[in-house]
């Protein structure tokens, strides 16, 4: 439960770097104001990990959030998702020390009013056994002048953990 947390506020957050550029292909372009509205979303999930409060968030979700973890589970509703996370925070607590951070590798805006957007997460010190790192993929829309997150995915890289049973499968004595 807390990596599906995890990986749903990096995506939420992760949004907060937002830069990137509106893509071709008679794609709408964004605005400044739109792209650091969209970054700010991104600073509100990372303030929010960072603190372990999930109020934090309220006002960037949209009532109508989806959010799929890890495992493929689909969460509904901003009451939901924040209830989930909260109970995560409240079951988990992180470690001292430990903090978020979210870069934003690709931004698309679909029209002036959504955007999509996506890029890398990290959590710092790394927990034993907890990945560290991953993807998100996110999207936005605009209601009412304020930009607001409507759905994220997430993907923990778990690349570390396959190289470590890479090497102890190729360290296992022959005929065991």
């Amino acid at each position: 439960m807390r990596m599906k947390a995890l990986v749903g506020l990096a995506a939420l957050g992760t949004l907060a770097a937002c830069g990137g550029a509106a893509g071709g292909g008679g794609m709408a372009a964004g605005t400044a104001a739109d792209s650091a509205g969209i970054r700010a979303l991104g600073e509100k999930y990372a303030e929010a990990m960072n603190k372990h409060d999930t109020s934090v968030l309220s006002p960037v979700i949209a009532d109508d959030y989806q959010d799929v973890d890890a495992t493929g589970k689909v969460t509904q509703g901003k009451a939901a998702v924040l209830q989930s996370m909260d109970s995560m925070m409240k079951a988990m607590p992180m470690p001292a020390g430990m903090t978020m951070s979210a870069t934003t590798t690709y931004m698309r805006f679909m029209s002036p009013t959504s955007a999509v957007a996506g890029g890398t997460w990290t959590m710092s010190p790394a927990m034993p056994g907890m990945p560290s790192r991953g993807a998100w993929m996110g999207a936005a829309v605009k209601k009412d002048s304020t930009w607001q997150m409507v759905a994220s995915l997430g993907a923990n890289d778990d690349t570390p953990m396959m190289m470590a049973m890479d090497s102890m499968a190729k360290a296992k004595p022959k005929g065991h």
